[in-house]
């Protein structure tokens, strides 16, 4: 998509980090935004940030885990803009959760919101965009922990993101099938200041945890991620991801060849172990 002034997005989980700054960037290109998040007070600074922008901005508390929740959020928007060009499912948390022990809260909730949050999200907008038979792009925020190798430690968070992943490419099949005018992305963040583990404070003792593991992880802030999204808008990609002309763009070249050599070699250990009927050694991080 190139034309974007004018147009409408909608952005879950806007309260704050990607998707805060992701409402603003698209703001900034001229379009109407619509933010969403399961906090009020998040929700009611991000609105107000944006409020005096020329095209104005919506606020509609959701909790994407609610589908009758997400169904609300689509008819605000339709009833409010009357189209929707961008949809965002951005909202996602993290969660620490154990084989060997019996508690589950934390592994539904992790399910409910990461992946439950996009498959409502599709539902509840796309049939909709679908019937607009506009130029649109569906976006959803995925993680390398659970593509780009598996972070074995957090197995409910890594379990989720690579659904969101397949749930993706599902609906790039199905709308390419349709001949469908939407385009589907999804975005790889590299590790980012948001509040994922607590606070964008907390988040560098997870680049110091990573680092000490031997994943060369770089903390990047959420400004920098946004200006990838609307890259990967622009440029019509479904890996929305940081490459090295990405990098070199958007990112002031803070990956080296470290970050990209051990990025390939997890992504190629995960083919290469299906292909040698191996383990899944090379591949957990």
């Amino acid at each position: 998509m190139d034309e974007l002034d004018g147009k409408v997005a909608v952005v879950t989980g806007a309260g704050s980090g990607i998707g805060r700054a992701t409402a603003r960037l698209l703001s900034e290109q001229g379009m109407r935004v619509v933010l969403a998040d399961v906090n009020q007070e998040a929700l009611d600074a991000a609105v107000e940030e944006l409020r005096q922008r020329p095209r104005g901005a919506l606020g509609v508390v959701t909790d994407v885990a609610d589908f009758e929740s997400v169904q609300r959020l689509a008819r605000a928007a339709y009833d409010a803009c009357g189209a929707v060009h961008v949809l965002h499912l951005n909202a996602g948390i993290a969660a620490g959760g154990s084989f060997f022990d019996d508690i589950t809260d934390n592994w539904q909730r992790v399910i409910d919101v990461n992946v439950k949050g996009v498959i409502w999200g599709i539902k509840a907008f796309t049939p909709r965009m679908l019937d607009g038979g506009e130029d649109g792009f569906v976006i959803a925020t995925s993680s390398g922990a659970g593509t780009d190798g598996t972070t074995y430690q957090t197995p409910n968070y890594a379990a989720t993101k690579i659904a969101v992943l397949s749930l993706m490419e599902s609906l790039y099949g199905q709308l390419r099938d349709r001949r469908s005018r939407i385009r589907v992305g999804v975005l790889f963040p590299p590790l980012t200041a948001t509040n994922l583990s607590g606070g964008p404070e907390a988040m560098k003792g997870v680049e110091a945890y990573l680092q000490q593991k031997g994943v060369p992880a770089i903390l990047v802030q959420p400004d920098q991620v946004a200006r990838l999204v609307l890259d990967g808008i622009r440029r019509d990609r479904f890996f929305i991801r940081v490459g090295p002309a990405e990098a070199a763009r958007l990112f002031d070249g803070q990956f080296g060849d470290e970050w990209f050599a051990w990025n390939e070699k997890v992504i190629r250990g995960r083919a290469e172990a299906v292909l040698a009927d191996g383990k899944p050694d090379p591949y957990l991080w």
